[in-house]
């Protein structure tokens, strides 16, 4: 990882590959807060719920695979400075993943499984489009390290996650796996959930908070490889475990050491953040600080579950999956959001103009009280949530649901504002603006490449 590295360079793929991924998973954003007062009052229920196993796909593969996707084809060749091996077939990928969302969601819902078919096999072919076209990147690359290593073992996890997902699916018409469901459906979601999206995003969090503050060198490299071969080592151990069907210790050893590396990450961010160079408030910090620390609660969970022995029908693993689906990765994604998606807006749009005119920071491309009010509220909804599953009170569920949307419009709210400035005419908007700074404002938030 080279130092002083910004989140663009001669090597970063053309910015509509990203945008695309990107734009969709704010849409989707935009449909789980309109759904969020409906949907959360499930989680007093069970998966078995149709309504709720749509609106966790929504979550999963609308939004946090939708934003990880668009991400990573921008950040993975800026990582390995190497160049993306297609962006070509990375488009198509796109498409793929759209059409196939837009036939597995309504399918889920009404149980039609002709929908769901068609669905699930468009997206394992936008998944291995993208696993191909990643993968060739990083088998192209001359040095790989600790942040390359998460890429790469959450590809695998991936890779896992959709063929499981695929079996399933075909399962749902004929019923073929029989009495295999539960353990692939286990295996199913700890490889999406604990072999996938925490391994990547930490992966990600290391290079991205070492960048904003300027404490890439401050890394705790033994601790960042430690927490990548707990997190992936026991997730793999689990999954293990499901489809044998081994002996409750064996999961309950395999839940620890996920547990144990989601601590050594969250570790980690607090350390960088001490370590950090630029002091002052930074919006996405607390996003982050929340996000380790979903993370780190829904692998407790798991390991107090595992402890009890829980069925797969018990509340507690609600919590589980909404924790590292809303907590972890939808906390992360809307706090890197403010640095990256301002950042690759400002390069399209003010970068031609640093030096001769006035530019604005990245700071002032979004309004920062709404960023903080959306964090308050987010965290509050997320924190009633929980309440939920556990006390199986539906009307809590509606409150909930109700503060996590008004979260959520605070950060789309801004979404929309960062947009409009690669879609407004720079004139008009510095009429607006108060005497903005000269220069560049994202050298002063340490991202430039």
């Amino acid at each position: 990882m080279r130092p002083g590295g910004g989140i663009s360079s001669a090597h970063a793929p053309d910015l509509d590959l990203p945008a695309r991924f990107m734009v969709l998973g704010m849409v989707d954003l935009l449909a789980v807060a309109v759904l969020a007062p409906f949907a959360v009052p499930l989680f007093a229920g069970s998966f078995s719920d149709l309504r709720l196993l749509a609106f966790v796909h929504l979550n999963t593969l609308g939004v946090v695979a939708a934003v990880i996707l668009g991400a990573t084809y921008q950040l993975v060749p800026v990582v390995l400075q190497t160049p993306l091996a297609s962006v070509r077939v990375g488009r198509l990928s796109f498409w793929a993943f759209l059409v196939g969302l837009s036939f597995l969601l309504p399918g889920l819902l009404t149980l039609r499984h002709w929908a769901m078919g068609t669905g699930a096999t468009l997206l394992v072919v936008a998944f291995l489009l993208y696993i191909g076209v990643v993968g060739t990147t990083l088998r192209r690359a001359q040095r790989w390290d600790v942040v390359a290593w998460h890429l790469a073992v959450a590809l695998v996890g991936l890779a896992g996650g959709i063929f499981a997902g695929l079996l399933l699916a075909g399962s749902k018409g004929n019923g073929f796996l029989g009495a295999m469901t539960y353990p692939l459906l286990g295996a199913h979601v700890t490889f999406l959930l604990a072999a996938w999206v925490p391994v990547l995003l930490a992966g990600v969090a290391y290079r991205l908070v070492g960048m904003f503050t300027l404490a890439e060198d401050a890394l705790w490299r033994p601790a960042a490889w430690a927490g990548l071969v707990l997190m992936t080592g026991g997730a793999w151990l689990l999954i293990a475990a499901f489809l044998l069907r081994t002996d409750p210790v064996v999961r309950l050893v395999a839940a620890l050491a996920i547990a144990a590396g989601q601590i050594l990450f969250a570790a980690q961010l607090v350390h960088l953040y001490r370590a950090r160079r630029r002091r002052g408030f930074d919006v996405h910090i607390p996003f982050a600080l929340v996000s380790a620390g979903g993370g780190t609660a829904a692998a407790l969970l798991l390991v107090a579950g595992m402890a009890l022995g829980l069925r797969p029908s018990s509340a507690l693993w609600v919590a589980v999956v909404w924790l590292t689906l809303g907590g972890l990765a939808e906390t992360a994604i809307q706090g890197f959001f403010y640095k990256i998606a301002t950042f690759l807006v400002w390069l399209h749009r003010y970068a031609p103009l640093a030096g001769r005119q006035r530019v604005p920071r990245l700071e002032e491309m979004y309004y920062r009280r709404l960023a903080v009010a959306g964090w308050l509220l987010w965290t509050a909804g997320l924190a009633l949530s929980l309440a939920v599953a556990p006390l199986g009170n539906a009307a809590l569920g509606r409150i909930a649901g109700m503060v996590l949307a008004a979260g959520l419009a605070c950060f789309l709210i801004n979404v929309g504002r960062i947009a409009g400035h690669g879609l407004s005419n720079v004139t008009v908007w510095f009429r607006r603006t108060p005497t903005p700074r000269v220069g560049s404002g994202a050298t002063e938030d340490g991202v430039v490449s």
